[in-house]
């Protein structure tokens, strides 16, 4: 394989993650993409809150290999604000697999298979309802999750709702918590505010915040 060829699949990775800055989310993105013995990794950085989230790819002939699915997070955003602490580890997962999903479309696969620890396969507890099954295996490198993935329009549709049922979730968070209020306006103002910068501040604002209405849509869906 060439140096070109090797460049252009991280490239199209890069400009993926680019783009969803044009979509509707709370957090914005970067990646890094590498190239290891145990297979491709990609690590997705949430810009405000300092979260990442490791996946190791590993391509077969049948499916889409997973074996690993690490989030590293920081604590402190959860004595910050609980709120936005949740939004920042759904939405870090739900755009994992929303990366995951693209890289099995380039290489041209419908089935996913993740064989994670008990605790990356817990990141994912929440969204059981995508996988079209879900079993324990005891491997010679400890005990393993083994779940299976299938891509299709309900998938992509289940997707999408629960990204916006994730940011309608927070949303009504603003008038009880000030740090979603604060962080709500920050992107009215197309600055999202950097939560990292936050967590030593002592100082409280006050109590006369302006509340953002939140859009109306048709398309709304029930909150999670």
């Amino acid at each position: 394989m060439t140096s070109s060829n090797r460049v252009t699949p991280f490239k199209d990775l890069e400009n993926y993650v680019t783009y969803w800055q044009k979509e509707d989310l709370i957090f914005s993105y970067e990646l890094n993409c590498s190239v290891t013995p145990a297979g491709l990794v990609l690590t997705l950085q949430q810009q405000q809150t300092g979260f990442s989230l490791a996946i190791t790819i590993q391509p077969s002939p049948e499916c889409l290999r997973i074996s690993s699915f690490t989030l590293a997070e920081k604590l402190q955003l959860e004595d910050l604000s609980q709120p936005l602490y949740d939004a920042a580890l759904i939405e870090m997962v739900l755009q994992g697999l929303n990366l995951i999903a693209f890289c099995a479309q380039r290489f041209g696969k419908q089935e996913i298979n993740f064989m994670l620890t008990p605790e990356e396969a817990d990141h994912l507890s929440a969204l059981k309802q995508l996988f079209l099954s879900i079993s324990s295996h005891i491997t010679t490198a400890g005990k393993r999750q083994l779940l299976t993935l299938f891509m299709g329009d309900d998938f992509f549709e289940t997707m999408a709702s629960m990204k916006m049922q994730v940011c309608q979730k927070l949303w009504t968070h603003q008038k009880q918590d000030m740090w979603v209020r604060k962080y709500f306006q920050s992107i009215n103002h197309n600055k999202r505010m950097d939560l990292k910068i936050l967590w030593n501040r002592s100082s409280q604002a006050g109590d006369g915040e302006n509340v953002i209405a939140f859009p109306t849509r048709s398309s709304h869906q029930a909150v999670i």
